[in-house]
């Protein structure tokens, strides 16, 4: 070091000589265990030096300055000043080769951190996250092996990635996360800890690594020559919140790809759902009728259905499914085909046959998943005056003669589902020219304003009352027009179906 420091300070060095030398010294020199570094004048090898002083460097003496001809206290503390200024030299270069070394060593890890970035860019996993974090920081960090661990908060199984594959037991590894995650801090293990020496490891450090504000995962490593020292456990942090970064990327990604997925899902459910409603409205002579659901999420509960058959009456359905969403969708599929089959292959169709055989066909499973469904089936000979219907729970369901007001046909049996046998009963009104019934959900009734106040079956009555004049195309209409204004625009809380059928004017 001392010769380094007068190879790169000779001049600082020849100006103290000169300056001895002009105040009447015969020889100034530079020592290193007896050993003469450099003299003046040249040929003078300072064999008596009249006044030594030592340079230092951290405690230990690395060499001294020696004067001849001059002696005495004054020499003796002006050439001690001299080795003391180049012992101060000498800790300014070294903490500047530190700085140094350290400027060169952070540039290189932040290097490494940007490669380890950028190849982290393309993954779209975590289980490929955790291998590349890993096998970077096990380069970075010089470790002979290590591991890696992510518990999702999902049902998803837990991840363990090592490197080699038995660097660690699972058990051990498993122990130190769930250690972490409690303390939420780094663990740091050495050579007399029993459990590295049962494996034969001599070291480990175990970082936490935090995403989504928990402890999710975790990065350890395993055996680095020389230990885990300051350097070492700031580099694994820094790697550590890179990975951190990463993973909370692709769960975001994953989250963004399973709601892609399950919109797919559902707009493929919400295709076949409305492939399941009548494509077209069927023409029955002496009727005016029109149909129209409206789900309030993609897919819903309710249904309306038609069965026109030659030389068989018009049977017509509708009905609610308790519940929203897709699982009400898929009790809606089982309900409508169970009515649908019953009216269409039963030899002699009644509203109460149909209802009947429905309810002990899903009786066992609707109890088993805890639903019901209420139903309305309408039949009606073509030519008649006169439907006959049942009602299993149904409600709103509002009949209104040409020459009298607005009425509710209350059912007279609970809902299909909640009884092991069906008590509906064929029920008979006129349904003449101009005669009106609407079978609608209570997806209608149940509409809530501003004030949070629901419309009601009792407005919803008189809804219809005042629509009566009307066509069943311009009555749908208006009753899905009149609900929304009420509603105020208020996204729908539940699905509503509308069946209309009246009275052609003859």
């Amino acid at each position: 070091m001392l010769v380094a420091l007068l190879s790169s300070q000779y001049t600082r060095f020849a100006t103290l000589a000169e300056a001895w030398l002009a105040m009447g010294a015969t020889a100034f020199g530079v020592y290193q265990e007896d050993r003469p570094l450099v003299y003046w004048p040249a040929g003078h090898r300072l064999a008596k030096p009249s006044t030594v002083a030592p340079i230092k460097h951290n405690e230990s003496e690395l060499g001294d300055l020696r004067v001849a001809g001059l002696s005495g206290l004054v020499f003796e503390q002006r050439l001690r000043a001299d080795a003391d200024m180049i012992s101060y030299i000498l800790q300014l270069e070294d903490e500047l080769q530190m700085m140094t070394a350290d400027l060169v060593t952070s540039q290189d890890q932040q290097l490494a951190l940007y490669r380890l970035t950028q190849t982290m860019r393309d993954h779209v996993t975590v289980a490929e996250t955790l291998a590349t974090v890993l096998s970077e920081a096990m380069r970075m960090v010089k470790a002979h092996s290590g591991y890696a661990l992510f518990v999702p908060a999902s049902a998803q199984e837990p991840l363990l990635v090592q490197q080699p594959p038995d660097a660690l037991p699972p058990e051990l590894a498993w122990r130190l996360y769930w250690q972490a995650q409690a303390s939420e801090r780094e663990i740091s293990l050495g050579e007399h800890e029993s459990e590295l020496a049962a494996i034969g490891a001599v070291n480990l450090l175990h970082m936490p690594i935090r995403v989504r504000g928990t402890v999710m995962a975790g990065i350890g490593m395993v055996n680095r020559s020389g230990g885990f020292h300051a350097p070492d456990i700031k580099l694994t942090r820094a790697i550590a919140n890179q990975a951190s970064a990463q993973i909370e990327r692709m769960l975001l990604y994953q989250e963004m790809f399973d709601q892609a997925k399950l919109r797919t899902e559902m707009d493929l459910a919400r295709r076949v759902q409305l492939d399941l409603l009548p494509h077209t409205l069927p023409s029955v002579p002496g009727l005016d009728i029109r149909a129209k659901s409206q789900p309030a999420y993609q897919v819903g509960g309710d249904f309306y259905d038609f069965i026109v058959q030659p030389g068989r009456p018009f049977i017509f359905s509708i009905g609610d499914v308790t519940g929203k969403g897709l699982s009400a969708a898929l009790l809606m599929t089982m309900t409508r085909t169970a009515i649908h089959s019953k009216a269409q292959f039963m030899p002699y169709p009644t509203p109460e046959a149909v209802m009947r055989q429905s309810n002990e066909d899903l009786y066992a499973d609707f109890t088993r998943v805890g639903v019901f469904a209420t139903a309305f089936v309408g039949q009606y000979e073509p030519g008649s005056t006169t439907l006959m219907y049942a009602n299993a729970g149904h409600a709103p369901v509002v009949y209104r003669p040409y020459d009298g007001e607005a009425i509710l046909l209350r059912a007279d049996s609970t809902a299909i589902g909640i009884l092991p046998v069906s008590h509906c009963r064929n029920q008979r009104l006129r349904l003449g020219p101009n005669d009106l019934l609407i079978a609608a959900t209570d997806g209608f009734t149940d509409v809530r304003d501003a004030d949070d106040e629901i419309l009601g079956i009792d407005k919803f009555v008189e809804l219809v009352e005042s629509l009566h004049d009307l066509s069943a195309t311009e009555i749908v209409a208006r009753l899905f027009e009149e609900t929304d204004h009420f509603g105020q625009g208020r996204p729908q809380d539940d699905d509503q179906t509308l069946v209309v059928i009246k009275g052609a004017a003859s």
